[in-house]
């Protein structure tokens, strides 16, 4: 072949590469550009527009696990369950260490399919049995199977389970806060204290651990300053709440 069909040929190669690649980062681009609005959409309860934005992004690009996570979330959101397992799934396949998207299958089987509970423990064990999975994400595991073992009404095993996560991850918010709902329960007003006081200590409060707070101080032993504290940040950060209505609505 003389040179300059060769040169021609190496440059019409290039050239076809160099539109690959512009279409594969245009593509790229766009997927994650509508993944971040669909996100946004779901934190501000606009499930429409953020159920489009992800199915948008998956035109896109079908490959991206967090996609497919984020819409298995959304479409379990809306009670739309077989979508929501499709997604789950799909995420699972394509990223098979994705602990995230297999925590929340294995809490979505438990959470709605009865006699799929077993089926979601074992997906929980196996996530913090695994070495790989050690610390955050095993305290993570053990919540998850609390939250089975609260289905199959069995609280002291629920109990025994967030404990286990404390121990692999003593920072974990949700057993902290689950614990202090579980001794408020119990009327074991010191120990309540105590877990969402940590539970606080680790992030910012919500209208749900605010009003919490209330309910655990307002026990005959509990402490009427930190219920006051409590009530005024309940109101000033969160008026609009169905928590503060209900701290609001006459008895």
């Amino acid at each position: 072949m003389p040179l300059s069909s060769k040169l021609f040929a190496l440059s019409l190669a290039l050239l076809l590469a160099a539109c690959a690649t512009t279409d594969q980062d245009f593509n790229k681009n766009v997927a994650e550009a509508n993944f971040k609005l669909g996100i946004g959409y779901m934190q501000s309860g606009h499930y429409d527009v953020a159920t489009e934005k992800l199915l948008k992004s998956l035109q896109f690009d079908d490959t991206n696990p967090e996609t497919h996570n984020a819409l298995a979330v959304l479409y379990e959101e809306v009670r739309e369950y077989g979508p929501a397992e499709t997604h789950y799934k799909r995420a699972i396949d394509l990223k098979p260490d994705y602990a995230l998207a297999k925590i929340n299958y294995a809490r979505f089987l438990c959470n709605h399919e009865p006699a799929r509970i077993p089926e979601g423990e074992s997906e929980f064990q196996k996530i913090a049995a695994d070495s790989a999975n050690a610390g955050v994400t095993a305290a993570d595991a053990y919540v998850g199977l609390a939250g089975c073992a609260r289905k199959r009404d069995d609280a002291v095993q629920a109990e025994a389970l967030l404990r286990k996560a404390l121990e692999s991850n003593p920072k974990n918010t949700a057993a902290l806060y689950e614990l202090a709902q579980i001794s408020q329960n119990q009327n074991k007003t010191l120990s309540a204290r105590a877990f969402l006081q940590r539970y606080h200590a680790q992030t910012q409060p919500t209208p749900q651990s605010l009003a919490l707070g209330v309910l655990i101080e307002t026990a005959p032993d509990g402490d009427p300053q930190l219920r006051r504290e409590y009530t005024k940040l309940l109101r000033s950060q969160f008026p609009n709440t169905d928590e503060t209505r209900r701290l609001n609505k006459p008895e």
